[in-house]
């Protein structure tokens, strides 16, 4: 019997994920808290920066409730119908958010705002690895890297166009609610086209039919007891702490310490970007031909070492601030796919939403504190005249110092496991 991979209608259904993608990718972007329009937004209504990072870490923190997404669609006997609704409870909080400034007013705002992010996010990750888990259904193992980076590159290219349209409206306008509500009420047409999409692939069961664990305890175990994929957790946990220390207050730091205009920073993120789309399918193609392990410890260092560069960021260096940009978005793409590639490399076919889940749920407690605690090392070390180099650091420099040290150490440590254990190695 041929595998249905390789069929035509699985090849037009990964067409249809890839159109997805462009609107979860615009809707997204436009949601995320360490993007230009909600950290924007957030300035405008006041929202100081120790509460941004505390918004930034709240995703993180739902990710916990993933680990619970597989008794769901146990339950429900169905991805499809499963992804549609909790892709919808997420956009109607998370849309909500721009609605707040009108209903509520004084310390209440922040409190509502946290709590549509906190709801709207619970329900993404209660909708867990779904589409990833039902997209791989329909991608023959040959081209998974290419098949996975195409999806990354139109991801990017949606950036795009949105961060380059988002720059110029933001610089050229008066920051009125009126210029927020008409751009978040544009990108509400790409929530439609996500679940459109969604709604024209066939329902997959494969993997749903089995009996749920007995216990969090067995959930907990069964990927634990996993030695790969033990030490995949590990290093994902070690990795995205250290990331989320930084990646909230990026863009905060470019405009309210560096004095960086919106245009300036879509510009030259747009620009990365684009790099992005022709460097995502060469990182996947390589990773297919030669291996997963060799491309992490290549893209994963020289991510590292392009993070670090933020540490002598200044508004008197503020020459570097290109090429931190445009190395840091070259290799995170790298290093990104390597992850996402292994992570199912990894893991077994039949219980994979499960080990997806527990994965997510033990980074998401790492990747709240993160932030939370770069924030109150931001106002510990502020007051305190640092010299390095001859550079002067403040508290955002030292812990963006900090994030990419740790990561390089992380990517190390499980780069050596990989090479012992002959994981990693390209398919035959």
């Amino acid at each position: 019997m041929k595998d249905p991979r390789y069929s035509r209608k699985a090849a037009k259904f990964r067409k249809f994920f890839i159109v997805s993608a462009i609107g979860m990718s615009f809707s997204t972007s436009m949601l995320d808290v360490g993007g230009i329009f909600m950290t924007s937004y957030l300035v405008y209504l006041g929202v100081a920066a120790p509460q941004i990072g505390f918004l930034a870490a709240l995703p993180n923190l739902t990710n916990i409730i993933q680990v619970f997404s597989i008794l769901v669609y146990r339950k429900f006997r169905s991805r499809k119908k499963v992804l549609i609704a909790l892709r919808a409870l997420k956009y109607l909080f998370l849309y909500f958010i721009i609605a707040v400034p009108r209903l509520v007013t004084g310390e209440m705002q922040f409190g509502v705002i946290a709590a549509c992010f906190f709801f709207g996010h619970m329900f993404r990750a209660l909708s867990g690895s779904g589409d990833l888990d039902w997209n791989n259904m329909f991608v023959p193992p040959e081209i998974k890297g290419r098949h996975f980076s195409k999806r990354n590159l139109i991801g990017n290219a949606s950036y795009i166009i949105i961060s380059l349209t988002l720059g110029r409206i933001l610089d050229f306008y008066d920051k009125s609610y009126m210029i927020y509500l008409a751009i978040l009420g544009v990108t509400f047409i790409f929530v439609f086209v996500e679940l459109i999409m969604y709604s024209a692939i066939d329902d997959c069961t494969e993997g749903l039919e089995g009996e749920n664990p007995q216990s969090f305890a067995k959930m907990v175990r069964m990927p634990m007891k996993n030695g790969p994929y033990r030490a995949f957790i590990l290093f994902s946990l070690a990795w995205m702490f250290a990331r989320s220390l930084a990646t909230p207050y990026y863009t905060y730091y470019s405009k309210t310490v560096l004095a960086l205009d919106y245009t300036y920073i879509a510009i030259l993120g747009s620009s990365i970007a684009i790099l992005k789309i022709f460097m995502a399918g060469v990182w996947g193609g390589t990773g297919d031909k030669k291996g997963w392990r060799r491309i992490l410890a290549f893209s994963g260092y020289a991510f590292a070492a392009a993070n670090m560069t933020w540490a002598f960021i200044n508004p008197d260096t503020v020459f570097l601030y290109p090429l931190a940009i445009i190395s840091t978005g070259i290799f995170m793409i790298g290093a990104n796919i390597t992850i996402f590639n292994l992570n199912f490399e990894l893991s077994p076919e039949e219980d994979r939403m499960l080990y997806f889940g527990f994965r997510a749920a033990a980074i998401g407690i790492f990747s709240f504190i993160a932030p939370n605690l770069a924030g109150w090392m931001v106002g510990l070390i502020t007051p305190v005249d640092i010299r390095l180099l001859g550079f002067s650091i403040n508290g955002y420099q030292m812990v963006f110092m900090l994030s990419a040290l740790l990561q390089i150490v992380a990517v190390r440590q499980f780069v050596v496991y990989l090479k012992r254990k002959k994981l990693g190695e390209r398919h035959l």
